[in-house]
């Protein structure tokens, strides 16, 4: 075993590269560090949003209790995911000033910050939070995919070795230039 030499790094396969381009970010989002960024262009401005971590899902929950019932309440929730998931507002993270510790209150500032807003850009952003989490919900699913997969690489069956019938059609080989 100690005679055994590592790959040299060029040799060596970037994991990574063995998922679809559309897909690869969002894995590599989860794999590192668990949740997946994105900026987001609306109406000349900059918006930086990010998947939402449990405990701050349920932070949403409770903030939103005062509207519980009402013709609001979904309109509500909306609006804080998207204040919790906000990370800067035209390049700058301090866009809402934190209110301490407590992620309740700092749940119920940030929604009272964006509350300001117009419900078009608040809704616009919600659908781009959607999207984010549709995005890490298919890295999830492609990184499930890729660790129950056999990496050994499958024999062909012996049928495919041969050339299926084609109905008397010409094949590749068979057309001269």
């Amino acid at each position: 075993m100690a005679d055994q030499i590592a790959p040299l790094e060029s040799e060596q396969v970037d994991p990574f590269s063995l998922f679809s381009e559309q897909i690869r970010i969002p894995v590599r989002g989860l794999a590192f560090i668990g949740h997946i960024e994105k900026d987001v262009e609306f109406c000349g401005h900059t918006f930086t949003l990010r998947t939402l971590y449990p405990s701050e899902k349920a932070a949403v929950s409770l903030v939103v209790q005062p509207w519980r019932g009402s013709i609001s309440e979904g309109e509500v929730w909306a609006n804080a995911q998207v204040a919790l998931s906000l990370t800067t507002v035209d390049g700058d993270g301090d866009f809402c000033k934190a209110t301490g510790p407590d992620l309740n209150d700092f749940a119920k500032a940030r929604l009272n910050y964006v509350q300001k807003w117009y419900q078009p850009t608040l809704s616009y952003l919600y659908a781009r939070y959607l999207e984010l989490e549709q995005e890490a919900l298919s890295g999830i699913r492609e990184l499930q995919d890729f660790s129950e997969r056999n990496r050994v690489p499958s024999q062909p069956l012996p049928d495919s070795l041969t050339v299926q019938d084609t109905l008397g059609a010409p094949i590749a080989s068979d057309i001269q230039p």
